[in-house]
């Protein structure tokens, strides 16, 4: 923010008992300074205005500026110079003239700048009609732009030796009359109906009379339609458009040059006019006709171009050579009052502020000062006068006015001379001697009454830090001695320093020491410790102030804490760091109207409210001079707080501190992915793409006022669970967000703890990437889908490719080899019924025909499991149910075979069926051949997934771990492994054989 500029302008009458007569007053204000070190792009300001969002602009020599109150956004391309007009339509869009582009406009979302078709490179000062037509100036006349359609229509003004721009300002009055101020041609009257331009002033004037040469520069209208504007060579013109009466008011010692010209308002709300020139601001009094300058502390000379008071909010932004001056009359809440230089040695400090009781109106007021004497101040006239005192080095320490008028005052007369206590008589002008006062400061060893006061029984009461208490008789002076010496030492012993007195309604006496409050009981004159009923001790007792409240209760500012006690001594409140308490160095308190306790410190002004428990801090952040607040602190009628300070005082209605309007919305004003700006639309939802993982949001209050926003807070709904509060810093930061719909909600708080009513919320979408779109997990679906049915399809061929191979071996084997080999049993058959008997090659025959056989049985058996037909486990079965009941019929062995229902639906692979149907007629088989039984069991079994085959009889048996050269057995085993099963074979020599197979088969 800007640095805070004292343009503290007072108009004094310097006189010791005479009032001189007034000059004009120049308003008692002070201004707040933007400059290139606050980041403003560019030193000198030509013309400024306010957006309908509420943002300032500024045209500056080198391009426009949006200002939110804490940053300024430039507009540096394309390259614009010399910005001497702004205006913003009713779409908020902002067009502007500038020396190098013509005339620009500014899109409210997209915050791009484009220069408009069609007009003049150089133009200057643009204005929106109420019509929403743009005006503009350029080196040859008039021009006019439809603000919709970008038509623009010139109307040329006479020639002249003038080379700039012809147009200075354009008006409109309260009958919405357009008005031109022509730089060297005059003032013009458009005719809307004539569609043309009249002179009505200055050498293109018809009328002789008003034919004269004047240099017009820019005005203003006024709120009762009259047309004030600046000239360089004639002051101040006043036009009146309905009678057309003018006249010019110049000032005195001042060059005659005028640049600018607005209305607005003192501190006390009276009208004014705003005079800019080349010499600084003046203000321009109607009533009294007079100009008075209003002194900017500022380094160096500047002057002012451009003036514009905000409609709503009453703030004046002043544009000048050297940045923008900006005051706000909220700002006024504290009013410093400054000493007239030329009135008192500087620099001096306001130690004791009282009023004056002899008037009634409450008006006129008592400065006591640290050195030189004291100042009467009337505040209606603004009148100091200063009554010196016989020692210019001694300091005021406190001052009480008595009935009859006079003035108590206490001093420390630092050249160890004269008197410590002074009363001075405002009626006779001059100071009186009183035996009290001036045996006083004669009872300590130096001159110094830090502390006194007169109380109901007239007995001056008066003490010195070091030495103590002394108490004396108005009348006669005399000391009345209630305490021996020794008593007295004994109390300020160790440093314990006195440092305030104050009497209650009750006429009791508290005294404030390094050891805590006394009070001084009556009678008897004991000095009894006011926290004698407290059983808290205080880090440091250390009292430096009391306050009697209307209560009655005794308020104390110690050091570290501020308490308040009952008259008995009883604490009630005690207020420290954890409270609130800023500053350790509590040195002054008071009361207000509210019942609020005022404390000043070293470290600001502080206010305790009793009822809301909250101590709120002041600094000169808030309007005061100093920090520093430890000299006079003084309430005036229960609401006027007076703060003494260097070299003046600083005047505060407290309810007007305290107060503090709710803050407005908060404003997003900046989009950043990536750290690029980005413009977008605040009322539409930011569209934020997969690849914006980065990203920023600029926010602010625009208040413009010197009360700083204290902290700001914001939440992403959808992502934070909480407010972030970020203090001053107002930007928020995310990244790598889901993709979703967010809310970012934004609050901001000023320094009294008040949150903006209105929460701002912008709504954000994160897009997801391709692939997290729901178009893109369908398409990854119906992909999977379809390639899971491909691969499915795949394989159904597969195994119809596989059956069809299948079905053709198994046809050919039976077909070509199966017929072979049954004519080789038939031919071995009929020869071995040709040979003889006993004929060499009946064995041979006889085998061949054995081979023959048994090698058709093991085709019969390999064309069987390869024929798809047979790949459910049923026709297995069944094939083993129908091999194992032949064999078992034709040995004539007992047989049982037990098969279940329902083995249709399973199903096992061709190489397993062969494996698991071999293993059967193995073990068949043998039991035939080798058991020599006359029983046999034949049992088939599932329980999912397992399938189980049991062959069992009751044969002769066989011992399992006899070696043997057969492979079978073996046989057996590797296909019950190869089936991923176990066999297990029981066996004994005469107690038969049981064989089990299990393995797992799928349904």
């Amino acid at each position: 923010m800007g640095k805070r500029l004292s343009i503290l302008v007072v108009v004094l009458v310097l006189h010791i008992g005479s009032v001189g007569r007034l000059r004009a007053q120049a308003p008692n204000v002070w201004f707040d300074q933007l400059t290139e070190a606050d980041g403003l792009p560019g030193g000198a300001v030509y013309s400024i205005t306010k957006d309908r969002q509420g943002f300032i602009w500024f045209g500056t020599r080198r391009c426009p500026v949006r200002y939110d109150g804490s940053t300024f956004r430039p507009f540096l391309l394309p390259e614009t110079y010399l910005v001497t007009g702004l205006a913003a339509d009713s779409a908020n869009r902002m067009w502007l003239a500038s020396d190098r582009r013509g005339i620009c406009r500014i899109e409210p979302n997209a915050l791009h700048l484009t220069p408009v078709p069609n007009t003049p490179t150089a133009t200057g000062r643009f204005y929106r009609s109420t019509a929403n037509e743009g005006w503009f100036g350029d080196t040859s006349g008039i021009g006019r732009i439809d603000l919709r359609t970008g038509v623009v229509r010139h109307y040329p003004l006479r020639h002249t030796t003038y080379r700039g721009i012809k147009v200075q300002d354009f008006l409109e009055d309260s009958q919405r009359t357009l008005w031109v101020v022509g730089s060297d041609n005059g003032l013009f009257r458009f005719d809307r109906r004539a569609n043309r331009f009249v002179c009505v002033l200055g050498p293109d004037c018809a009328d002789p009379a008003r034919r004269l040469s004047v240099y017009l520069s820019r005005g203003c209208v006024d709120a009762q339609g009259i047309l004030w504007i600046g000239s360089y060579d004639h002051g101040l013109l006043r036009f009146d458009p309905h009678t057309s009466q003018f006249t010019f008011f110049t000032q005195t010692g001042r060059p005659a040059g005028i640049n600018c010209v607005a209305e607005g308002q003192d501190e006390t709300g009276r009208r004014l006019l705003w005079v800019g020139d080349e010499s600084g601001l003046l203000a321009f009094r109607p009533e009294q006709q007079r100009f008075v300058a209003v002194p900017v502390t500022w380094p160096d000379p500047f002057a002012v171009y451009a003036l514009f008071r905000d409609p709503g909010s009453g703030m004046l932004w002043v544009g000048t050579s050297d940045g923008v001056l900006k005051y706000n009359p909220q700002d006024s809440r504290v009013e410093p009052v400054t000493l007239p230089p030329a009135l008192v040695r500087q620099p001096v400090l306001v130690n004791v502020i009282c009023p004056d009781q002899r008037d009634t109106t409450g008006q006129t007021f008592w400065l006591g000062l640290s050195h030189t004497g004291l100042i009467r101040w009337h505040r209606p006239t603004n009148q100091f006068t200063l009554v010196r005192y016989p020692e210019s080095q001694a300091e005021t320490m406190w001052v009480q006015q008595t009935g009859d008028g006079r003035l108590w005052i206490g001093l420390r007369n630092w050249s160890y001379r004269g008197d410590g206590v002074l009363v001075y008589d405002p009626s006779a002008g001059r100071f009186v001697p009183e035996p009290a006062a001036q045996r006083a400061g004669r009872l300590f060893s130096v001159p110094f009454v830090d502390h006194g006061l007169i109380d109901r029984q007239q007995r001056l009461w008066v003490g010195n830090n070091d030495e103590g208490l002394r108490v004396l008789a108005i009348q006669t002076g005399q000391p009345l001695h209630y305490w021996p010496e020794a008593e007295i030492r004994a109390m300020y012993a160790n440093n314990n320093f006195l440092t305030d007195i104050k009497a209650d309604k009750a006429g009791q006496i508290w005294l404030a020491t390094y050891r805590g409050p006394y009070c001084v009981t009556e009678p008897g004159h004991r000095f009894v410790p006011a926290d004698h009923h407290s059983r808290r001790q205080f880090d440091d007792p250390a009292t430096n102030a009391l306050l009697v409240a209307r209560s009655g209760h005794v308020w104390a500012a110690r050091w570290g804490s501020v308490t308040e006690s009952a008259p008995d001594g009883t604490l009630l409140t005690v207020l420290t760091s954890r409270n609130g308490l800023y500053d350790r160095e509590t040195r002054r308190l008071a009361e207000d109207g509210a019942g609020r306790i005022w404390i000043g410190t070293c470290d600001g002004l502080q206010v305790y409210d009793p009822r809301t428990r909250q101590i709120r801090r002041f600094t000169v952040g808030d309007g005061l001079s100093r920090t520093n607040v430890t000299a006079a602190l003084y309430i005036h009628r229960g609401r006027e707080l007076f703060v003494g300070q260097q070299n003046g005082f600083d005047y505060i209605v407290t309810d007007r501190l305290l107060h503090r309007e709710s803050l407005p919305p908060v404003v997003v004003n900046s989009l950043r992915i990536q750290e690029r700006e980005r413009s977008f639309d605040a009322a539409k939802p930011i569209r934020l793409s997969p690849a914006d993982n980065a990203f920023s949001v600029g926010f602010s209050v625009m208040t413009y006022d010197r009360m700083p926003t204290s902290q700001y807070a914001y939440r992403l709904d959808g992502f934070d669970t909480g407010w972030n509060y970020s203090g001053t810093h107002h930007r928020a930061y995310y990244t790598n967000l889901a993709p979703g719909r967010y809310v970012l909600s934004l609050k901001a708080a000023n320094a009294a703890g008040q949150w903006s009513r209105q929460v701002t919320q912008l709504a954000i979408d994160v897009l997801p990437a391709y692939y997290q779109t729901w178009w893109f997990r369908l398409l990854i679906g119906l992909l999977f889908a379809g390639g899971l049915y491909g691969l499915y399809r795949y394989r159904i061929n597969q195994i119809l490719r596989v059956q069809r191979i299948r079905n053709r071996i198994s046809a050919d084997l039976h077909d070509e080899i199966g017929s072979s080999i049954s004519g080789i049993d038939i031919l071995g058959t009929m020869i071995q019924r040709g040979l003889p008997k006993n004929h060499p090659s009946e064995p041979m025959v006889e085998r061949i025909v054995s081979e023959a056989r048994q090698v058709s049985s093991a085709l019969d058996d390999i064309v069987w499991s390869i024929n798809p037909t047979n790949d459910g486990l049923g026709s297995l079965i069944a094939r083993i149910n129908r091999y194992a009941a032949e064999l078992f019929e034709a040995s004539g062995i007992q047989y049982e075979i037990a098969i279940p229902d329902g083995l249709d639906r399973l199903s096992l692979s061709m190489e397993k069926r062969q494996d698991f149907y071999l293993i059967a007629k193995e073990a068949v088989n043998n039991m035939v051949k080798h058991a020599q039984a006359t029983q046999a069991r034949l049992l088939i079994s599932y329980a999912h997934p397992q399938l189980h085959l049991t062959v069992w009889d009751n044969g002769r048996g066989f011992d399992t771990n006899a070696d043997t050269d057969r492979n079978g057995l073996r046989n057996m085993q590797t296909r019950a492994r190869q089936l991923g099963g176990t066999l297990q074979i029981s066996s004994a020599p005469g107690q038969g054989t049981s064989l089990r197979l299990t393995f797992p088969v799928s349904a």
